[in-house]
């Protein structure tokens, strides 16, 4: 006996993929799935070349301001001051530098400690006056501040004036990543804001900072144009109290790798006219990060010595 046909509704739902059906479906997908992965990649790239951009941006220029800021107080003396009247004799440098340090002393006497330095980084200390808020009160009235952002106290009398002036050491060191930062030093403070003599603190300022070189524009006919511009060891003592600007260059460097950078070709900090020693830089680490060099010539406007008579 003949078996009924089947409907060709049911045939029809029985019916399967066949194998290159199959195989086209998952080629499809595989395309599909390795087009969504392609963007990804790219949109990630995308979006860590553009936050490591900002963060270079912001970096350098937040470097620069600081260190042009403590460059323009270098020397400062108030018009008036209100426990010493103005009357702030000092024949000490207000400011001093070192080149290749990375490892300044806990002291007021720029020297630099045992070890070699991050990429021939400079090392220098700023000294100025700061100001308290009234002749019976000697906190800082936070008009003038160290690298750390602490206001600064005025001098408490002539006799101790040197001793009283504000403190600020940049340079380079490890960071906390143990990567090159821009790094302070300052004196630490008690309650009342009254700065310790012995005591030093430092702390990191920006991270990425690679290197720090300086060059001291000095005046030799005892006008306020620079003669001759020098690095720190070629300084005669004579010459830091005749500093009348000086040329910042720093290097800052991105977090990450960047799949477009190239090998690291050798970044020239005071352009092509200047020859001198530390004229260019070479990265030799993380080659593969974006780097971008920050330059300034900072005027120092205030005395670099203040007799008795000056300092009115």
């Amino acid at each position: 006996m003949a078996r009924p046909a089947q409907p060709l509704s049911r045939l029809g739902r029985a019916r399967g993929f066949t194998l290159i059906e199959l195989m086209v479906t998952l080629v499809i997908s595989l395309l599909v799935l390795m087009a969504a992965t392609a963007f990804y990649i790219m949109s990630r790239s995308s979006y860590v070349a553009i936050d490591d951009s900002a963060a270079l941006e912001e970096r350098g220029a937040f470097a620069l301001s600081v260190m042009t800021r403590l460059m323009r107080q270098t020397g400062y003396v108030p018009v008036s001051d209100n426990k010493s009247g103005g009357m702030m004799p000092v024949y000490d440098d207000n400011l001093r530098g070192i080149d290749a340090c990375s490892n300044p002393n806990d002291s007021e006497t720029m020297a630099c400690g045992p070890g070699g330095s991050l990429n021939a980084s400079d090392a220098v200390m700023i000294r100025y006056y700061g100001l308290s808020k009234s002749k019976d009160d000697p906190s800082p009235d936070e008009s003038v501040v160290d690298c750390s952002g602490q206001g600064v106290a005025g001098a408490s009398n002539s006799d101790t004036a040197s001793a009283d002036r504000g403190l600020s050491i940049l340079y380079i060191g490890n960071g906390a990543d143990g990567k090159p930062a821009l790094m302070c030093k300052y004196r630490e403070r008690d309650g009342s804001g009254t700065e310790s003599k012995t005591t030093f603190v430092t702390q990191e300022l920006v991270s990425g900072v690679e290197t720090m070189q300086l060059l001291y524009g000095v005046s030799t006919n005892d006008d306020d144009v620079p003669d001759k511009y020098a690095t720190a060891s070629a300084m005669a003592l004579t010459d830091w109290v005749n500093v009348k600007t000086v040329k910042i260059a720093l290097v800052v460097r991105a977090d990450n790798a960047s799949a477009d950078a190239q090998a690291p070709a050798a970044i020239s900090l005071f352009g092509p006219l200047y020859t001198g020693d530390n004229a260019s830089y070479t990265p030799t680490t993380d080659t593969k990060s974006v780097r971008k060099l920050y330059s300034a010539t900072v005027q120092v406007r205030n005395y670099q010595t203040c007799g008795e008579s000056t300092c009115m």
